[in-house]
């Protein structure tokens, strides 16, 4: 009995002592990914590249949605003119047919409009998506290499945490190591986000 108690002291003893030790080899890091994604010079050219394909593709459905404004005061000045008592039955047949002809025009300009503005917002989203995953790597990168020079062994994101300590904390780290080759002048995007182009 006396040895089965000595047994299972021993046990506990050394389980305590295990766990002891992994305690010591556990070291905890935190990184801000919210703050390194707005913080990161690369986050900010892209946002511009975005901007600058939403303000052509505006322009662009501007412009659409003017045609299709002057084909629509042209319809209205065809239905007019059928109103006029004067016009002869040819005229009245001609101007018939190219109203009817402008209308379906228009039909399809309206069409046309709202699958370019789905377009065009779908293609936003999509950049949006594909440029913050591609952004979220290379932090991912850099800070699993920083919390490895730190011996870190095991790194949370803060934004699932109720509470950290600043002193565990590499965000800052990250963030000057991924702005250390940011450019003196800043680049401004003219374009739409690669590959995507504007809709046609």
């Amino acid at each position: 009995m006396k040895t089965s108690i000595k047994a299972f002291i021993a046990l506990i003893a050394f389980g305590s002592s295990a766990l002891f030790v992994q305690a010591q080899a556990l070291k905890v890091g935190t990184v801000d990914r919210a703050k390194a994604m707005a913080g990161y010079y690369k986050t900010q050219e892209e946002e511009a590249k975005i901007q600058a394909y939403g303000q052509s593709a505006q322009q662009d459905f501007e412009k659409r949605l003017n045609e299709g404004k002057a084909m629509a005061s042209q319809f209205q000045s065809l239905q007019e003119s059928l109103k006029n008592p004067v016009l002869s039955d040819t005229a009245k047949k001609a101007a018939e047919a190219d109203a009817q002809r402008l209308l379906g025009d228009l039909q399809k300009k309206e069409q046309e409009l709202a699958e370019f503005r789905q377009q065009a917002d779908r293609f936003i989203q999509q950049g949006v998506a594909t440029t913050r995953q591609a952004l979220l790597v290379e932090i991912n990168e850099v800070a699993a290499n920083i919390a490895k020079k730190k011996g870190i062994t095991l790194l949370v994101d803060r934004g699932v945490l109720v509470y950290t300590d600043e002193a565990y904390d590499i965000t800052e780290e990250v963030l000057t190591e991924l702005n250390k080759n940011k450019p003196a002048t800043p680049a401004t995007g003219t374009s739409a986000v690669p590959p995507v182009g504007l809709p046609k």
